[in-house]
């Protein structure tokens, strides 16, 4: 061999070992590290389930409230119900169990949950802890905070109300004609606990007739209240904050109309929302596209059940039997006559003057309208009267108290 192909194979034959040894380093440093990770691995997905866990405990407790504001409109004697209105603690909270400092046990831990008066009447804040396994030693804490709400009801003090929302220098009239008929006499099972109608006609502007109408007045009221303050009025009107909520529960009823409709025979029962067709809350000076007209006409002997909202005006005619609750954003032609009725109540709120220059009319035709408190709260009965979350308000927090 010659001697410079000797002292490189020799020069190579050196770098042998220190490079297993590197290897070696390599390997052992790899096996320690995934040896820790397999080690820790458990703990971090323990650690995660009971996260998630307390989230799912947490959630239990706004069940649980949900449940008591809803056994509270149903059976307020109920064990664990929750009365409408809160009874509310200093400092202001719901009384116990649902004050935040009661521990529940369910599954696999515990939660507490506080209940307090929401941002409007219909409306609760629920604050509920999840612990997971237990509140007193616990491994994972998770706090969720909503709002939840019912639908609103209406308690008008009149079975046919106008010019809640009129704009201002506008008089709203009612008048009478024909043989109308409209009651808000205690029949004995249609007023609501606590709540007595004032008046059959009830306006912010006058109440007329003509012909031979019949108005009668409920105990201790008046057959007609005229000039009427619209700041009263507004304890009974829907909000646009509160149609938004009609609005969503009428599309998922399948029951959301836009623009003007022609009905000859009954919708579904139930929430019936006909907006807009821009979408867009009805203004005092809207553009005329967004100026609409529901018309019911026909025979609809069976009967129709709910609350139709309309965010513009409502014109009725023929034999049309309704109960529940009526409601335009604007103006209500009523023409009914035949075996028709309406019993609940007819409320025109008259945002816009779209009849008249300086005057919106309701024409009470010759069908009867009775003001009936309960049916104008269920609908009849298709009305939801449970409590619910309110969209967008569901959301976690930081903390645990």
């Amino acid at each position: 061999m010659k001697p410079s192909l000797a002292r490189r194979h020799g020069s190579e034959a050196g770098i042998a070992l220190p490079m297993t040894l590197i290897l070696m380093m390599l390997i052992t440093a790899l096996t320690v590290a995934f040896l820790a990770f397999t080690s820790t691995e458990p703990v971090i997905a323990a650690n995660q389930m009971a996260n998630a866990q307390a989230r799912a405990v947490a959630e239990s407790g706004i069940e649980r409230a949900l449940w008591a504001l809803t056994k509270g409109e149903t059976d307020p004697a109920a064990n664990g119900a929750l009365a409408d209105p809160l009874v509310m603690a200093n400092p202001p909270s719901a009384d116990a169990p649902y004050d935040g400092n009661t521990t529940f046990t369910v599954g696999v831990g515990q939660f507490k949950v506080k209940v307090t008066n929401g941002p409007a009447a219909n409306e609760r804040t629920i604050d509920a802890i999840g612990f997971v396994p237990t509140a007193a030693n616990p491994v994972a804490i998770k706090k969720i905070q909503t709002v939840v709400t019912r639908v609103k009801w209406l308690d008008p003090p009149c079975a046919v109300c106008a010019g809640g929302e009129a704009p201002i220098g506008l008089a709203t009239r009612i008048r009478v004609g024909g043989s109308a008929s409209i009651s808000a006499a205690d029949t004995g099972n249609n007023y609501c606990a606590g709540k007595t109608p004032q008046a059959a006609a009830y306006s912010s502007g006058t109440v007329t007739s003509n012909g031979n109408p019949t108005l009668t007045a409920p105990p201790g009221g008046t057959a007609a209240a005229q000039a009427m303050s619209q700041d009263v009025m507004k304890d009974w009107l829907f909000s646009d904050a509160d149609m938004l909520i009609l609005k969503s529960l009428a599309k998922a009823n399948g029951t959301y109309y836009q623009g003007s409709q022609t009905w000859t025979s009954p919708p579904p029962n139930g929430i019936i929302f006909v907006d807009t067709p821009s979408g867009n809350p009805l203004t005092a000076t809207p553009p005329s596209s967004d100026l609409i007209t529901v018309d019911i006409h026909g025979n609809w002997s069976q009967g129709w059940n709910g609350w139709m909202i309309v965010a513009g005006s409502i014109a009725i005619s023929g034999s049309t039997t309704l109960s529940g609750l009526i409601y335009a954003q604007n103006d209500i032609d009523l023409h009914g006559t035949g075996n028709g009725a309406i019993n609940g109540a007819v409320i025109s709120t008259n945002r816009v003057d779209s009849q008249s220059t300086n005057i919106d009319t309701e024409d009470v035709g010759n069908a009867p309208i009775g003001y009936d408190c309960k049916k104008v709260r269920n609908g009849g009965g298709s009305i939801p009267q449970n409590w619910f979350v309110k969209p967008g308000t569901f959301r976690d927090l930081p903390g645990t108290t």
